[in-house]
């Protein structure tokens, strides 16, 4: 019998793992994330005689920062989207940088993982040599290169969203939801199963209202992002709305910038995309980031969540102006700075904690499902079985009984390390 089991992402946002196995034979793991609070935690230890190939569903460090786990001391079969794969090489490099040796991997096993990786299209099927089970990916929406993947096991289809977005934005298309067959099992994403996103057209003209609002004062205002995706979609949206003032643009977001630019076909909204990347300021080197605080303006800059990258820098010249803003556009963890700055509008700075004197606001820019999504799809897909993973407690339990109400047959809150038969 044909089984699940759930080895990260469960009643928590963070390490994405799911191992999904024939009755007979080696399974596929569908992703392996890592979680940092203090340190690195990665999914539940699953022998790796039991793993014939990994399916990463997209490049966030949740869903991909632990792959290189199964690459020590040897290769195995990978699979993924093009786009996940040259962006995940951005991100791992960069999470070995920052983490300066505390991983139990190195550059080597990270090489080992990409040079494995068999880049399969959107609806185009695939079957790793050594298991019976076949893949097919479907556009999530979420990031660049993002993917649903749909599993036939045993004759069974097994849905795993990945994360999921329903609607498009100005850099992603929308979710693709047309799978022209049955699905017998869904594992579903459940980040904000409490929380209908406002409109984007409402949300974006607050915040340029906002933006312009600070800057025409003489102000700088500091954007941590994403620098995969959020970044791109932030200088987007300012270009779609005329911004006229300097945009400038620093860390890894620079990189993931160029990688976007050659493959624009993949774009929700090229040429506005291609427009503000001719306009923005790409800062290089020490002295344009002391310039960039100097005289009225916008950084783009990771990390979103203020923990690490050049934000950081930047906040400590930002934070002390009453003139200045930042404006978070990022999901915030519980715990990081970011949302702390939220909370109590201090930071850490300089070894001590600060009162924060710039303007400070939250924008919803999710690229996540919302509360009624996560219902249409559970309704378009009729599984006999659904899965809630990858969302707090109270996220997993309010979508499960909106699922249960709907008339889904069975509504499974999977426990971390347990196995579930597939029927």
């Amino acid at each position: 019998m044909a089984k699940l089991s759930f080895l990260g992402a469960v009643e928590e946002v963070g390490r994405s793992s799911i191992l999904v196995e024939p009755d007979s034979g080696r399974g596929v793991l569908l992703d392996c994330g890592v979680q940092f609070n203090h340190t690195a935690r990665f999914p539940v230890y699953v022998e790796p005689s039991r793993i014939q190939a990994l399916a990463i569903s997209h490049c966030h460090l949740d869903h991909v920062g632990g792959a290189p786990l199964f690459f020590i001391g040897g290769r195995r079969n990978a699979v993924s989207s093009r786009l996940t794969k040259e962006l995940s090489a951005i991100l791992l490099l960069d999470m070995l940088k920052i983490s300066r040796g505390d991983l139990p991997f190195d550059s080597v096993e990270v090489s080992r993982f990409l040079s494995s990786v068999n880049v399969i299209e959107n609806r185009e099927r695939y079957r790793p040599d050594g298991t019976p089970i076949s893949l097919e990916f479907f556009n999530a929406g979420h990031v660049i290169g993002a993917t649903q993947i749909m599993a036939n096991v045993d004759g069974l289809n097994v849905l795993y969203t990945g994360d999921m977005n329903m609607k498009s934005t100005r850099i992603v298309p929308a979710a693709d939801t047309n799978y022209d067959r049955e699905v017998n099992t869904l594992v579903s994403e459940s980040t904000y199963a409490t929380t209908d996103h406002p409109p984007r057209d409402a949300v974006e003209n607050k915040f340029v209202g906002a933006v312009n609002e600070v800057v025409e004062s003489g102000g700088k205002v500091l954007i941590p992002a994403f620098g995969v995706g959020r970044s791109q979609e932030i200088i987007t949206v300012l270009k779609a709305h005329d911004f006229k003032h300097r945009v400038m643009m620093d860390g890894m977001a620079k990189a993931v910038t160029d990688v976007l630019l050659s493959y624009p076909q993949y774009l929700n909204e090229r040429e506005n995309f291609e427009e503000a990347v001719k306009d923005v300021i790409m800062l290089q080197g020490n002295q344009d980031r002391r310039n960039a605080t100097k005289d009225p303006g916008v950084i783009v800059t990771p990390a979103g969540m203020l923990k690490g990258g050049p934000s950081v820098k930047y906040s400590e010249e930002v934070a002390r102006g009453k003139k200045n803003a930042i404006f978070l556009v990022s999901y915030q963890v519980e715990g990081t700075p970011g949302a702390v700055l939220l909370e109590k509008k201090v930071l850490p700075l300089g070894g001590k904690i600060v009162e924060v004197k710039a303007r400070v606001e939250q924008f919803d820019f999710s690229s996540h499902n919302g509360r009624a999504d996560y219902i249409e799809l559970a309704k378009k897909t009729n599984p006999q079985t659904a899965f809630l993973v990858h969302g707090t407690s109270d996220n997993v339990d309010y979508l499960a009984q909106e699922l249960q109400e709907i008339g889904i047959p069975k509504v499974i809150k999977p426990a971390l390390g347990e196995t579930y038969n597939l029927s």
